[in-house]
């Protein structure tokens, strides 16, 4: 199970896109505040990158899947939710940076209690897929794939977070 520490990069991870937009838009009025947002982005998409590698080495479990849905569009709206209020946010003093570090410490706070890891616009970016599965004999899980999910599949799965699933990569 994902780690607080793991789930914090995750959620650096999901931010990696809008710091990359902050430290377009602001490097040449505030260069080192530019450089440190887009460093911790990046600092959290290798988080990622490295965890799912590290995951993948875990000895899974198989199961059989009676139903799934899609739910790649959850992304979609993470994105809305962070790129387009602060587009318009012009960062002209430190009340801005102050108003702006809130919101990421509520919203972080928020992704890593309520284990939100597989809502990441970066998973989507680098080949992944979420869906919602039913499992026979089970519940309703989230499910991080590659690959497209069918009805009737076994699987082999691991544990990311609780009632959240990584589809073992051969």
């Amino acid at each position: 199970m994902a780690s607080i520490i793991t789930r914090l990069l995750l959620f650096i991870s999901s931010y990696f896109p809008l710091s990359l937009i902050f430290f377009i838009l602001f490097v040449a009025k505030h260069c080192w505040v530019s450089l440190s947002i887009l460093l911790v982005g990046v600092i959290g998409l290798f988080g990622m990158v490295i965890y799912l590698q590290t995951a993948n080495g875990i000895a899974p479990i198989q199961v059989k899947v009676v139903g799934v849905q899609r739910c790649d569009g959850e992304a979609i709206s993470y994105i809305v939710s962070y790129v387009i209020p602060f587009l318009a946010i012009p960062f002209n003093g430190w009340q801005q940076g102050i108003a702006l570090s809130i919101f990421f410490l509520v919203t972080g706070i928020l992704y890593i209690n309520s284990n939100m890891i597989h809502i990441n616009p970066m998973l989507n970016l680098i080949g992944y897929h979420v869906y919602e599965i039913t499992l026979e004999d089970s519940g309703v899980y989230s499910l991080i794939a590659r690959r497209r999910i069918k009805r009737g599949e076994v699987l082999r799965i691991i544990t990311l977070a609780e009632h959240i699933f990584l589809e073992k990569t051969l």
